[in-house]
């Protein structure tokens, strides 16, 4: 999308509007249909119908105790795109909602010239943890893991299990700085989180790489990942358990402009300085 977005409202008439265009059209026969669309409760939308002159469509409320059948209807859409779009095993983003969340997330970060971060995070010995405790034990560490990640992030931010023992971690409006002190907490809360398989209680921790631009230039999503992933193997590297963070992706983008300004600033302060009768002239 790349005009401003439309408030719902204004999003439903055209649509209704469009519509009501189109059924004369395709109208095949004298008998009435009735075309029904679930929408969110909430809004007047009756009264915008009525005040555009669009009486003739009638709104029905969906309650379960008049209309079960498209509640229970409601209820079953609801719950297939919630399973369409979360890991079963940690109640997270999967991979693909993730994907779509982080374009939606780059664009917004576009529009406003707002800073954005990712994080890879990738938990250490993974697999050393499954062979010699169990897949269930591995499926304990990645339901806390996911648990830590939903009780240290803002509602904003977008946590996903976007592989098998690897999450990411989208912070909208976020920057490098405030994004490591996040993920310092996160980290914390890892090193001290504890899982009990059978008579063990284990602990675990995790690496994470992160990428960041400060709105200055306009994000690339692939670069984004592709820079969090470095980072993440270069954390690997220096011995786990470990943030690193990548160059900042649009560092320097605006230094030339921002030189540009401050020469002016020192021509203009030259040229309505006023010279005084006692200055004396520079030495060489």
């Amino acid at each position: 999308m790349h005009g401003p977005e439309l408030p719902l409202d204004e999003a439903l008439l055209g649509e209704l509007r469009a519509l009501e265009n189109l059924l004369p059209e395709t109208q095949t026969s004298p008998d009435f249909s009735a075309l029904i669309r679930l929408i969110k409760e909430g809004g007047t939308l009756s009264s915008l119908l009525q005040l555009h002159g669009m009486d003739e469509w009638l709104v029905l409320p969906l309650g379960r105790d008049k209309f079960p059948a498209l509640a229970m209807l409601k209820e079953k859409i609801s719950a297939l795109s919630f399973q369409r779009d979360h890991d079963s095993l940690t109640g997270l983003l999967n991979r693909r909602a993730f994907d779509a969340a982080m374009g939606l997330e780059v664009e917004r970060a576009t529009r406003f010239k707002s800073p954005v971060s990712l994080c890879v995070m990738d938990l250490d010995n993974f697999k050393s943890i499954n062979d010699t405790y169990g897949h269930p034990c591995g499926d304990k560490i990645l339901q806390t893991m996911a648990r830590i990640l939903l009780e240290q992030t803002r509602k904003i931010d977008i946590a996903a299990r976007i592989g098998g023992e690897e999450f990411g971690l989208i912070l909208p409006g976020t920057g490098q700085m405030r994004a490591q002190i996040l993920l310092d907490r996160i980290l914390d809360s890892i090193r001290k989180a504890r899982v009990v398989c059978g008579t063990t209680e284990l602990g675990f921790s995790c690496s994470m790489g992160l990428a960041s631009y400060r709105g200055k230039q306009v994000p690339d999503q692939a670069r984004m990942l592709a820079e969090a992933d470095k980072a993440l193997y270069q954390a690997k590297r220096d011995g786990k358990n470990r943030i690193q963070a990548a160059p900042i992706l649009d560092l320097g983008h605006d230094v030339g402009q921002t030189q540009v300004r401050q020469n002016e600033k020192r021509f203009l302060f030259s040229s309505f300085a006023a010279p005084t009768s006692n200055t004396e002239p520079e030495k060489d």
